[in-house]
């Protein structure tokens, strides 16, 4: 019954390790992802962010068109699909995710101090859609960490995705034009582009950073920092914004961007 015990779960092992070496995808629609979906869904993103850091899942074999490549902002990527902010909080997966086929990898959103985001459980499966919701409130180990993890990515890889940071603020921060100032000064010496998130709903008070008056101070703050990176480094500055803005938000905003 012992060697029973550790053979069958054993060579169930090895079964799904040569599917997923093989990439097949019978086994991850009909086995691995019904399996997953039972678990909680913050554990299973968890799991899924440890699996690219240790690139369980092999490089994909099928590259890709030359009909696919594209500028990104005077930067060729091979294809136009990456991976947004929200799932590598902490830049811990980044040549896991290039590894699997993404054209560009966002991590964070990162906070200038560690924070541990809202209270759990934060993350919500929609079933019927084929969805999620997260509200995790812009839980981050923090800039310094995050970056002396990404300096090491980048001495001792030959990273070719491009790479985006997304900035936010801290939950108790009372200034935030310094807090992505900060981001600003410290990521953009190693990033390929950065996002400025304005757009959660978690963090009391950033949506009030799209108005008109707050969003030209803080802009201006931004580039102004950019501007002046040791390195003259011209990293292009994103702006994330809010799905729900009323006809007027946009028009202040095109102004102030304009």
């Amino acid at each position: 019954m012992k060697s029973l015990a550790l053979v069958v779960p054993g060579a169930g092992l090895f079964w799904a390790s040569i599917n997923i070496y093989k990439g097949n995808e019978k086994f991850y629609d009909n086995i691995l992802m019904p399996i997953v979906q039972k678990i909680p869904p913050e554990t299973s993103h968890r799991l899924a962010v440890l699996a690219c850091k240790y690139k369980v899942f092999p490089r994909s074999k099928t590259m890709d068109p030359i009909s696919l490549s594209t500028d990104f902002f005077g930067q060729k990527i091979s294809n136009p699909i990456g991976i947004a902010a929200g799932f590598d909080k902490q830049g811990e997966a980044v040549e896991g995710l290039e590894q699997i086929g993404f054209g560009l990898v966002e991590i964070g959103s990162i906070t200038p101090f560690p924070q541990p985001g809202n209270d759990k459980p934060r993350v919500f499966r929609l079933v019927n859609d084929k969805a999620i919701i997260n509200r995790y409130g812009f839980n981050s180990d923090g800039h310094k960490i995050v970056f002396d993890r990404l300096k090491e990515l980048r001495m001792k890889s030959t990273l070719k995705t491009v790479l985006g940071i997304n900035l936010g603020k801290n939950k108790t921060s009372n200034d935030a034009l310094r807090d992505y100032v900060e981001g600003v000064q410290l990521f953009g010496t190693i990033s390929d582009y950065l996002v400025i998130n304005v757009s959660s709903p978690n963090t009391p008070g950033l949506r009030d950073l799209q108005g008109k008056k707050d969003l030209e101070n803080l802009l201006r703050g931004v580039l102004s920092a950019r501007n002046n990176l040791p390195t003259n480094n011209k990293v292009p500055i994103l702006l994330k914004l809010a799905p729900d803005l009323t006809q007027q938000d946009v028009k202040d905003i095109t102004s102030v961007i304009n």
